[in-house]
Formats: structure tokens, sequence, C-alpha cells
């Protein structure tokens, strides 16, 4: 709500600062109004923050602050309208000097107000606002709120780190807040990753780095590591420093010479102490826990120099952090291994909420409906409940509805967790925003450029003081979720999911003005603001719809019925229209009534036209058109829409682009804006790219109808300074369908000398290149025009039919951290150039060591569809080359192997060098006879693998699923297996390597026979009776999905046998696929 507030307050302020103050009050006739209407703002924003916390609980209060939203909505719409009314008229009647002269900002809404009628309006409309204003401002003094003067939003977070930090921890933990398997697998795999030595050219010093959100359990994690075993041989100094926001230096090194076994004598001298410090240290072998950072302050200006200089006198010495923040380990410029802690399962957080509190007799029903599905190893959140209940046993359907809320020990009383409340105020507006995009897609995906997109137009986000711009500001309030754990990337950065809770959560802080629909029967609604409708039961009605008329988003997710006569004039209001898959395209001729629209979507829908007068939405921001194949062109007025942030034409490859498009320079973000020739005219809409300088991300589609460069020169692709984000499709489709090898040649020929000038500008971030169909990479993709790359981290390039080698010059960019390739059938191998460093020579035809790593900073590598790749070269380098100075993808963490002819993994990939490959996924090597030696994976994939018949030497390996793999012979050197997945549905008999592997869990698929073949005493079930837990599915013909079997024991036996039988509620699986 302090958003909307802080929005509101801005743009009052800018008017009733004007230096035309005086003559704004002589038209209006109400003078002072304006300048009431901001300080009334301003005064009952000092108490805002205590309303928006005591409304949880109290329902006056909830009544109060409904009040207030309801005055500052109107407020907005009442002060836009004027601004709209200004302009139109302004445009109409063509303004004199007179208005040139007055201050920019003030002219519009001076210009209304010469209509006396308009300006008795709304001036009238903004008297009644304060005297609602001044009426709260009463009320409010009934409820003696704490006054509190909010700055912006970064300081918010410092006071909230600031709280969070000074709840100091020490080295000692309760042993009933450790539940489960997953934290002492945790445990196991830190405490070898601490322990382990690193090369001896490099690793000095070596940080180990927890991340999560608070109460995610990091903190009792890095306690239980600190009292292991292991830890306690290899480490005889042992530090646990708490990092407060507000540090002493004196006191944090005087602490941390005490522990270290030093005497500080009670000097005050930062010198003497960092001296002593670094003599303390210098004594053993150390371990020192440096819990809780928000920053690298404490390291940078307290710790870093005597625990740098002490680790060259004791080899081996470690730091172990704790943080919510990825970039913290990075920014200590040490090696680095970052372990992300993960929700508790349903079963162990079970076990913690019940370890939490005192036994009572009536236990169950107090905590029964709670549980578990929070996101967090600490005190679970939860709602109030029935006191009736009485299971016994911890309910897993219905936490998925329920609000984060914290039932206080004698169960009289709920609030927020504490952890909650002090996460910063517009985090709960941006999770609810974000939550309403997401519970409609059923819950699973947030697509991050909707949801900035839709924070914008809903006014969550205003401009700062600095140059940054609202996309800006709106990813770093996107950035700063992820880094809190409430919600987690997917494909990179582009989507990220949210868990149910979390959601959940969302929904309840703003269920007074937001509703979401899914999978319900539409009835009667009660009045909201936003308002999102996914797949639901029956088809709603739009006359259901229309009742809601204090609407400022709409999203809808599903067919709807829409009858003639049916529009959009209801939604006076609407600030976002969102309508995907749906037959919509007669509500067109009615959205221009929509004036105060910022976010409008139609993707996925029928769709024919826009209406002619679109530029009448003079507040456009976002135009979502993706997938609208029945839309053919666009309307000549929309380059009229001056305030047009983004447009996406994604799917929609046929629209025309009116010529002057290139007018629309506020543009943001273009996607799939499709090229396009009008050979009569010899004008190509290529060029109306050219004034878009402001571009921060674009997509060009259909490149192939691009026949000369001189076309492409003036959309001056690569001095758009500001692109982040670029993708370049052509259709490949088109040049494979001809049979004319001549004309093949001549389109390969046109392709490359296009893409030779569409050179991206060296800010870009992200590459996309698909469907090039030249034979030849362009220039600026090898050595050494690559150099210039500096900022690139994410590189993907697909369906590349012709070309025949990878890009050489790769290696050398310094910040790239993905890599995928994927679809480029004329590859048959790729040698030493492509993962040689910039400073490699050539050396009797083959390829020097390096002095230097190449792919420093290559974090993910994906090399798929390259069907005839046969040969991978690239030599184990020697015994003087580390992990992080010359060997190449020294950061290497994921690497996916998938639908090619490799007969052989490269022993430079599969070094005792590498230690940060934690995943490795092989799909579809039709020729891979072996995967062996890779001490540091954790998670290894082989599907569809025919060839392959052994895997071995990962000593670290926690979790393998290997699935239709039927000549695997050899399963061995996994001493820290512990979950198997095997699924075969025409295996014979189970493999004789089960025998020799001891993970916790087996999962196992195959065919019904071999099923009924598992009983007790038989050899097959001799060969997986060792392993503790089991689950077992195989094929259900009638059913058609391979459902769970349960082992239960035959009392005709005496309980000595089992047997197969089929449960009353068989639980239906798909099967395993490949990890993309």
């Amino acid at each position: 709500m302090e958003v909307i507030l802080d929005a509101l307050a801005s743009y009052v302020t800018k008017l009733t600062t004007d230096k035309a103050q005086e003559e704004v009050v002589m038209l209006l006739g109400v003078p002072g109004e304006l300048e009431k209407l901001g300080r009334n703002l301003g005064n009952i924003k000092a108490f805002l923050a205590d309303a928006e916390r005591r409304r949880i609980k109290e329902e006056l209060v909830q009544g109060w602050v409904r009040m207030l939203k309801g005055v500052m909505y109107d407020a907005t719409d009442v002060l836009e309208l004027g601004q709209l009314k200004a302009e139109e008229r302004q445009e109409s009647s063509k303004l004199g000097r007179s208005m040139e002269k007055m201050p920019g900002c003030f002219q519009p809404f001076l210009f209304c107000l010469r209509n006396p009628v308009f300006a008795h309006k709304i001036g009238s409309r903004i008297k009644e606002l304060n005297q609602r204003l001044e009426d709260i401002q009463k009320e409010a003094a009934k409820f003696n709120f704490l006054t509190a003067n909010l700055g912006p939003y970064q300081e918010q977070r410092t006071e909230a780190a600031e709280y969070s930090s000074t709840q100091r921890m020490t080295s000692e933990f309760i042993p009933s807040a450790v539940v489960g398997e997953q934290i002492e697998r945790d445990t196991r795999l830190l405490v070898h990753e601490l322990t382990t030595p690193t090369d001896e050219n490099h690793g000095i010093m070596k940080v180990v780095s927890i991340v999560g959100m608070g109460g995610m359990g990091k903190t009792t994690l890095a306690q239980k590591i600190l009292k292991d075993a292991t830890i306690e041989q290899n480490f005889k100094i042992k530090i646990w420093l708490s990092i407060t926001q507000q540090f002493n230096e004196v006191e944090l090194l005087r602490s941390a010479i005490k522990l270290a076994g030093g005497n500080h004598g009670g000097e005050e001298n930062n010198n003497f102490l960092t001296q002593t410090l670094t003599s303390a240290l210098s004594a053993s072998k150390f371990l020192l826990v440096l819990d809780d950072m928000w920053s690298i302050r404490a390291w940078e200006s307290v710790l870093s120099v005597p625990v740098t200089n002490a680790s060259h006198n004791q080899l081996g010495s470690r730091v172990l952090i704790t943080t919510r923040f990825e970039d913290v380990a990075p920014r200590m410029h040490y090696s680095f291994y970052q372990h992300r802690v993960s929700p508790l399962d349903d079963d162990d957080a079970w076990s913690l909420l019940k370890n939490q509190f005192p036994q009572r007799p009536n236990q169950h029903s107090w905590l029964v409906h709670l549980l578990v599905a929070t996101p967090t190893a600490g005190p679970p959140y939860h709602p109030s409940f029935p006191s009736s209940s009485h299971n016994t046993s911890p309910p897993r359907a219905a936490a998925a509805g329920t609000p984060l809320l914290l039932l206080d020990p004698e169960g009289q009383e709920e609030c927020l967790h504490p952890e909650l409340l002090h996460q910063g105020d517009p985090w709960r507006w941006h999770v609810a925003a974000a939550s309403m995009g997401d519970a409609v897609k059923g819950g699973t995906i947030i697509p991050y450029g909707m949801v900035v997109s839709m924070w914008i137009s809903e006014g969550f986000i205003q401009p700062t003081y600095g140059s940054m711009s609202l996309e800006e500001e709106a990813t770093e309030y996107y950035n700063e979720l992820i880094t809190r754990n409430l919600i987690e990337p997917v494909n990179q950065i582009y989507e990220c999911g949210m868990h149910d809770v979390v959601r959940s959560f969302a929904e309840f802080m703003a269920r007074e003005e937001s509703l979401v629909l899914h999978d319900d029967h539409v009835g009667s609604i009660g009045l909201v603001r936003r308002l999102s409708i996914g797949s639901t039961k029956s088809i709603p009605e739009w006359a259901l719809l229309q009742k809601q008329e204090s609407l400022r988003t709409l999203i809808i997710r599903c067919r709807i019925n829409i009858k003639p006569g049916d529009s959009l004039t209801s939604f006076s209001s609407l600030r976002v229209l969102d309508i995907e898959h749906s037959d919509c395209d007669s509500l067109v001729d009615s959205l221009c009534q929509l004036r105060h629209l910022r976010y409008l979507g139609f993707g996925g829908t029928n769709i024919s036209k826009l209406p002619d007068d679109i530029h009448r939405l003079r507040f456009l921001q976002h135009l979502v058109l993706r997938d609208c194949t029945s839309l053919e062109k666009l309307p000549s007025s929309i380059i009229k829409l001056a305030h047009l942030r983004s447009f996406r034409l994604d799917g929609s490859p046929d629209v025309l682009m009116p010529k002057g498009f290139g007018a629309l320079t506020n543009l943001r973000l273009l996607y799939g804006f499709p090229v396009h020739v009008e050979t009569d005219g010899g004008w190509c809409s290529l060029e109306e790219i050219g004034p878009l300088s402001q571009l921060r991300s674009l997509a060009l589609y259909g490149l192939e109808n691009v026949s000369t460069s001189s076309w492409v020169e003036k959309a001056m692709i690569s001095s758009k300074g500001h692109l982040s984000y670029l993708e370049l499709s052509c259709s490949s489709s088109r040049y494979m369908g001809s049979r004319d090898e001549l004309e093949k040649q001549q389109q390969q020929k046109a392709t490359e000398e296009v893409f030779e000038n569409l050179c991206p500008p060296t800010c870009v971030e992200q590459l996309w290149v698909e469907g090039y169909f030249g034979r030849h990479l362009p220039h600026w993709m090898m050595i050494p025009a690559t150099s210039t790359f500096m900022s690139l981290r994410y590189l993907t390039m697909k369906d590349l039919p012709c070309c025949t080698q990878l890009p050489d010059g790769l290696g050398q960019l310094p910040s790239l951290e993905s890599l995928a390739i994927q679809d480029a059938p004329a590859i048959k191998s790729v040698g030493p150039e492509f993962q040689a460093s910039s400073f490699s020579v050539a050396v009797g035809g083959g390829v020097a060591p390096s002095t230097s790593a190449a792919f420093p900073s290559l974090t993910n590598l994906k090399l798929a569809g390259l069907c005839e790749w046969e040969e991978w070269e690239w030599e184990e380098q020697g015994e003087d080359v580390t992990a992080y100075t010359m060997m190449a993808m020294p950061a290497l963490n994921r690497l996916t192997i998938g639908n090619c002819k490799l007969g052989r993994l490269p022993p430079g990939l599969a070094s005792s060098k590498r230690h940060a490959l934690r995943r490795l996924n092989l799909y579809k090597l039709s020729h891979l006879t072996c995967v062996e030696n890779f001490p540091s994976v954790v998670e290894l994939d082989v599907f569809d693998c025919p060839e392959l018949k052994s895997i071995s030497g990962l000593c670290r390996l926690q979790r393998i699923r290997i699935v239709r793999c039927p000549n695997l012979e050899v399963l061995e050197g996994v001493p820290a297996l512990d979950s198997l997945v095997l699924e075969d549905s025409v295996m014979k008999t189970l493999p004789e390597y089960l025998r020799g592997v001891y993970p916790r869990h087996l999962h196992l698929t195959c065919s019904r026979k071999l099923c009924q073949s598992l009983s007790a005493g038989s050899s097959e079930w001799d060969k997986i009776n060792h392993i503790r837990t089991h689950a077992i599915y195989c094929w259900n013909s009638d059913q058609r999905a391979y459902i769970q079997v349960q082992m239960k024991s035959d009392p005709s036996a005496g309980g000595a046998r089992l047997r197969l039988e089929a449960g009353s509620s068989q639980s239906k699986v798909a099967p395993a696929t490949p990890t993309s």
C-alpha cells in the first residue's frame, strides 16, 4: 500500500510545488485544495506502516485501511482524467505562445482548467477527496498509530537487515531443530567440500557459502557442520562470528582473536589487533564461520587481510558463510562453492513442527492444520484452525491453500512471523502481483517480463532520484524476491516459480483487493480491485465480470462467454487488461473506453484488428499481441502511443508494421518484430528499428526476408548502447525446403552478409541466434572479434543446419555463464580450439597450454542435437595446470550432452582437478560406452544410451537416474549414492550391479511381469533387498499409465514373504524425462 501512496504523493507534489500554483488555485476556484491534498497524504503516510501491520489482526483497522485505499484510488483517477483531457484539447486546438511559455510539467493540467465545466468538476472532486482524507485522519486518532518517517525502499531494506542481524547466533545448536535426511546429506556434502584439498598452486583460501531465505535453516546447518567429527579432526581452530549490519571493527577483531586462542590485551588499535589475529590464526589450520552476512563490508574492512595472510601459513584453511544473497561469496574474490538450502519435505517438516513446541495432551488437535508446506527449516508458518480435528498424521493437501501465519504457543493469537514482518513492505505488494500472474497458470511459472510490466502499469514502481529506468528499478525488486528465496529462478532469469505457500501468503495479504479463481465454479464475486481467472470448471459469463466496476487489473486465462453487446465500458478504472486464449475479438471496439489503461495483452486470442483510434489510450505502456494469428496489420495511429515501453509480437509473424513505427522512441522492449520488405516501394521494416535508441530487449524475426545488407545497416543494431537482450531469428525451413541448389547457395550468401551487419553492441548480455542457415558464422563470433563482448552472459544458438564448426572465440568471454548450442547436424567434431583461451598458440598442428582459463565464468553448458558429432578433442592438461588458472571451464557446474554420436567424454572434461561440476545430464548418446572419473559430480542422468556399459569413479555421486540403458553392466565407485532411479519397461531381470550399490532409496519402473517376480527370497528381490526404501512402478494397460504397486506381507507365509498388491488408491506417475 505504501508503494501506491508514494506514487500518488509524488504526482501531487509535482503539481503543488510548480511555479504556476497560483494560477491553478485561481482556475479551480478551490484555494489550496491541491496543496492540502498532498499535505493530507503526507500526514497519513507517517503512520501507514503501523496500520499495515495491525490490519492483520484488527478488523477496525482493516476497515480504516480499506477506506484510505479507496480515496487513493479515486485520487489517481481524478488527476489522470485531468491530464488526459488536457492533452487531448492541447493537441486539437494547437496551443498558442502563452501556453508554450508555461512550465513543462504543468502545461497540460492548466490547459484543461481553461474549460470551466471540466475545471469545476475536477476541482469539486479534489475538494471531496480532501474532506474524505480529513475524516480518515480523524478516525486514525482513535487507533493511536505509531508514526514512522519511512524512507525509500533501500532504506527500509537496510532497517530490515539490521533487525535480523541483532539476533546474534552462536556455534551451539538445538538437536530438536535438526530433522530429516536432507540436512544429513547437506552436512556430508559441505564437510567434504571444506576438507577436500584444492590445487597446490591455487586455493590457499576457499569460501563455502550457504544461501537461503531467513528461517531456511542456514545457521542450523552451519552449526551442525561445525560439530561434525571430520571438521573437529581437520581444523584445530574454529571461530564463529555473527556479522551484524552495524558491527564494531575493534570488537569484531577482539572476538576473533579470543576465539582463535589469542590475547588481545584490551588493545583498541586496529593495526595491532589485525597482526594479533594473523598470528593467532597462523598457529593451526582454521575454519572461520561468518554467520548472517548481508554484505562484504566486514570481510573487506576487517577480516580479509588477517585471514588471507594466515591462510598462506596454514594451507587448507577455510571460510564458511551463511547469507541470503548469492553475490556475497563471489565478491570475496576467492575460490568458492555455493550451496542453496532446500525446503523440507512434508514428513521432515511435520517432525520439526512437533519438536519446536512442548508436548501437550491435545498437541495434534492444535497443530494438525498447519504443517509443513512452508519453504523453511525454522518455525513453520501457519493459519488458525479448528480445534476439533483429530487427525494423528500430517495432512498434505490443505497446506497449499493456507496463509503464512504463526500461531503463538498458547494458541491464542495469530500473527505474522517476525522474519516476514521485517522483510520490508514493498516486497508484499510485488509478491502479491506476481502471485496473480502465477496462480492463473496453475502455480508453476511467473514470466519475468509480464510481472515487471504489470508492476509498472499498476504504479508499484516509481522513478528514483538516479538515472535508473522503471524497468531497471523493477528488475531490482524482482532480483530481491529471488535473493530472499520467495521465488525460484527457472530458465536463467526469464521465468520463476513460486512456492504454493508463498503465493498463498501473498493472496492472503491482498485478500481484500485481489481474487484469484482457478479450478472453481465462477459464481458471485465480491467487489475487488484485481481479478485473475484461470482454468475453471464452468465457462464464466462476461456479464458477471462487468459488475466489477472498480477493477484496476483483470487477467483471464480461460474461455469466457462473451455475448453480443458485451463490452469493456464498465471497467473505467482498469490499468491492466490481460486476456489469453479466449475469443474476445468483439471487445476490441470498446477498448478505447479504458482511458487509464497501461497494460494490454491479447496473447493467443482471435483478435483480427486493433481500433483505428488506439492512440486515444494515451497512458498505454505495454502491448502484448503474442500468438495472434488472425491479426494481419496494425493501425497507423499506433505510432502516436508516445508512452509505449514494451511491445510483443512474437508468434504473430504475418503482422504488417506501419511506416513511421520508429517514432515510438520510448520503447524499451520489442519482441517478435516481423521483418518484411515492400518490393514496390523499396522499403524494409527493419529501417524502423534505427531510431529506437532506448531499447533494452530486441527480438527480430524473419531475417531471411532481408536480401541486402544495406537495409540492415539502417537498423543501427551495434550502436544501441542500452541493449542487453538480442534475438536474431531466421526460418531455416524456407532454405531447407528449397530443391534448387543454386537458390540455396544464394540464400546462404545473403544470410551470411545480413548477419555480418547484425553485430550486437558490446553491452549485450544475452544473445539468441536461431535458424541461421549460413555455412560460416559471422566474424563477430570468431577470434578476435569476440573479445569485445565483455558483458555477454548468456548465449544460445539453435537450429544451425549448415554450420560445420562451433565458434572458436567464445572461450575468451570473461562473463559468459551459460552456453547452449542445439540442432546443428552438420557438426561432426569439436576440436581443441573450441575450449582454447585467447592466449593459446598453435604448436605443431595442435594448441599449446594457455596461461589463463578459457570460459572462466561458464557454469552451464548444453550441446544437444549435434546429430553427427562423433569426437571431442580435449586432452587432460598436465599436473602443473590448476582448476582456476589454466584449466578450461573451471567454474562449469552443469553439463548437458544429448542426441549425438559421441563415443566418449573427453579426458579434459573428466579431469580430477575439476571441482565445480555437480550435474551431468547425458541423453540419446547412441555410441557412448562409459562414464568414469568425475569426482565432483553429485547428480547424474543417463537416458537412452544403448551402448553404455560402465559407470565408475564418481565418488561424490548422490543421485543417479538410469533410463533405458539396457547394456549397463557396471555401476561402481559411488560410495555416497543416496538415491537411484532405474526405468526400463522391457528389461526381463534386474541388473546385477544393484547388488553392489547401497543407496537409501530406489525408484524402480519396470514391466508388470518383472514386478510380479519381486517376492522375498526370490533372486530378483535379493538384488534390492539391502536398499532401505523402494518405490516400484509398472505399466497398467487399463489406465494407460505407470502406477505404483504396494509391497505387502503375505499372511499365508507367516509374514516371511512379500506379494504385490494393488492399493485402493494407486498413484499414477509420468516416466522420467531428461533435464533440460
